[in-house]
């Protein structure tokens, strides 16, 4: 099965990928901002001294917040996803967002700027489990992988956003302008985002699943059009294979009297496909990239690099993690698949930590001036982004939106990003007293836990290339009721034959959009003859 790609479907994906620039930037933002000393005098925290202690209860409060809200906002598109719809669930996410980014803005104490933590946490989980499931649905099989890539694109220019703001305002220390200003640019791309989802589609998969067949198939109908397909055969099949595959899951149900969503635990291959969409966000989490990102600091301090310069040299490692991202999403993970450069990735970042365990041993911990040695430091650090982005960063997300069938797709990648949160929040919590007590030895973990996952991924994750969402059940031992992609000629023909025979919904006039109507008027319901002849 093949698909050309479609500026109408590249374009709202891209446009979905903003909440996800709202995600990177939200969680980034806040290291740029508590460093910045006006923000310690406008809420009266000390930086040092007998009121210390109760500054880093304060501040380790606030990321806990953060990282709970995000936990809990992810668990929460679990129901929403499926209740409302991807597109309703990405407009409250905004609305969170919104509230949240406002209240940080504008907060008049800590309480309220703890508050507004929580609640842009929970925006942003939100965000980052519907805008990649959002994506998939929408993509073809042969372009899904630059769809969901667009997100990790986004996420990485949000990071890369931050550092430039922060370095920006560094330099006026003599106002509160110095950490409200960063908190309230991150309000652009959600208003944004919120306004033009009016016109955003509907997923035709979650359409379907509520038997709003027209409205799925028109959806479906201008989201894989393409002028060299004039009779609209692609999405023809595509139409019959989500909509056989949808009856063929009901009867399963059925049969195994699944009524509620606890019950989809008692199937062996939705806890497979958990464990590989969940594995994937705490494999990356594992490789140390937080923990990597907070060591620059240290290591251009020793370098004599001082003021804003350190800020303005993350931005650009978060730069190349933009540029790996972009690679990914581009020119890998549809052509070579997801698998090989998954594993690659987690290799070259253990390679790069070895490195940076030995610098930081015999440069950093025994305060060496050598500038040729931390120098190299230095650069494996950005060795590191580009393994991780290139090869690692992107699929984690397709992974986790993609392995799920339809009727848990939400539910799956809910649990998926959860586990990016709690392996976020361990690492992170754990890393300064680990630092403290073991130093360069910490570094070696993340290493044992690369190798450790080079062979989970060889030995247990399925390479999903090419296929669509529906036929990616085979490869977790469910049934599959209709082969587009691997079918032969004889084959073809008589699926062909079958699609000729199906009724396809007709007489909506328009595209079910984020407003929840079609853009014109719907006429007449009515069906009409699939045909490969004709011409539409």
């Amino acid at each position: 099965m093949t698909g050309k790609r479609n500026r109408y479907a590249t374009g709202v994906s891209l446009f979905a990928a903003l909440g996800s620039m709202t995600y990177g930037y939200g969680a980034s933002i806040i290291a740029q901002t508590i460093g910045q000393p006006m923000w310690y005098n406008d809420f009266n925290l000390a930086q040092e001294g007998p009121g210390l202690s109760h500054t880093n209860v304060v501040t380790g409060l606030m990321n806990g917040l953060f990282s709970t809200g995000g936990a809990l906002g992810a668990l929460f598109t679990a129901w929403t996803t499926q209740a409302f719809g991807r597109l309703k669930n990405i407009q409250i996410a905004c609305v969170v967002c919104i509230i949240g980014a406002s209240m940080m803005t504008g907060a008049a104490n800590i309480e309220m700027f703890q508050a507004s933590r929580f609640i842009m946490g929970w925006g942003i989980g939100m965000m980052v489990c519907v805008v990649p499931l959002y994506q998939s649905e929408l993509a073809t099989p042969t372009h899904r992988g630059r769809h969901v890539g667009f997100h990790g694109i986004a996420l990485a220019t949000g990071y890369a956003l931050t550092r430039f703001i922060g370095f920006g305002c560094y330099y006026d220390s003599d106002s509160s302008f110095q950490w409200r200003f960063p908190f309230a640019v991150q309000l652009i791309p959600v208003l944004i985002l919120l306004v033009g989802s009016v016109k955003l589609p509907e997923s035709p998969r979650w359409l379907l699943s509520k038997g709003r067949k027209e409205h799925a198939w028109r959806n479906l109908q201008r989201l894989h059009a393409n002028p060299e397909d004039p009779g609209d055969s692609f999405a023809r099949k595509e139409f019959y294979q989500m909509t056989q595959q949808f009856l063929l899951e009901q009867q399963r149900r059925e049969q195994m009297d699944i009524r509620h969503w606890w019950d989809f635990f008692k199937r062996r291959s939705f806890l497979h496909r958990v464990g590989i969409g969940m594995g994937a966000q705490l494999i990356n989490v594992s490789t140390g990239n937080l923990v990597v990102n907070n060591y620059q600091v240290s290591l251009y301090q020793r370098l004599g690099v001082t003021g804003g310069i350190p800020i303005l040299l993350i931005a650009f490692w978060n730069c190349v993690g933009m540029w790996g991202n972009t690679t990914s999403a581009f020119f890998i993970m549809d052509r070579y698949g997801r698998k090989p450069f998954y594993m690659i990735g987690i290799a070259g970042c253990g390679i790069c930590l070895i490195f940076e365990a030995a610098l930081t041993k015999y440069f950093v911990e025994s305060g060496s001036s050598n500038r040729v040695g931390l120098g190299f430091g230095v650069f494996f650090i950005f060795f590191y982004v580009f393994f991780y982005s290139s090869c690692m960063d992107n699929q984690q997300y397709v992974i986790c939106s993609e392995v799920f069938p339809m009727e848990t797709r939400g539910l799956g990648v809910a649990l998926s990003l959860f586990g990016q949160f709690a392996g976020t929040a361990l690492f992170v919590g754990v890393a300064p007293t680990s630092f403290a007590a073991i130093g360069w030895k910490f570094y070696m973990v993340f290493v044992s836990l690369c190798t450790i996952n080079f062979f989970i991924v060889w030995r247990f994750y399925p390479e999903t290339k090419g296929l669509s969402l529906e036929e990616i059940d085979e490869l977790f031992g469910d049934p599959v009721a209709v082969h587009l992609t691997d079918a032969n000629k004889d084959q073809m023909e008589e699926l062909e034959k079958q699609i000729r025979e199906f009724t396809l919904p007709s007489g909506n006039g328009g595209v079910e959009t984020g407003a929840g109507t079609p853009d014109s008027q719907p006429e007449k319901a009515g069906v009409e003859k699939l045909s490969f002849a004709e011409k539409r």
